[in-house]
């Protein structure tokens, strides 16, 4: 799909259709989309964020992480087919400076 938020009308009823002819019993009455294309649960899901950021519980940081070049994105552990435990690899690289 091109547009992202498409996805949201797309396949919710789909995996409702599948939920209840599995036998599950969901209360329907409610359901989020958490983005903020659904602005109530956003607001809630954006103060839960602030609320956990001013109480030092979630941080902001770096970390090392594993670039596939292949999907141009970063890869996780559970994302690959093979190599999970597998971290970054470090390099040095030494730039210089060519002489004509």
């Amino acid at each position: 799909f091109v547009d992202p938020a498409y996805w949201l009308t797309y396949f919710p009823p789909l995996a409702k259709q599948d939920l209840q002819a599995m036998g599950l019993k969901i209360d329907w009455r409610r359901s989020f989309i958490t983005t903020e294309l659904e602005p109530l649960y956003d607001a809630f899901v954006r103060w839960q964020f602030r609320r956990l950021k001013d109480l030092n519980k979630i941080i902001f940081g770096k970390r090392a992480s594993v670039f596939s070049p292949l999907d141009h994105q970063i890869c996780a552990d559970h994302d690959r087919a093979s190599g999970e435990g597998v971290g970054p690899q470090e390099y040095t690289l030494i730039k210089m400076r060519l002489l004509e």
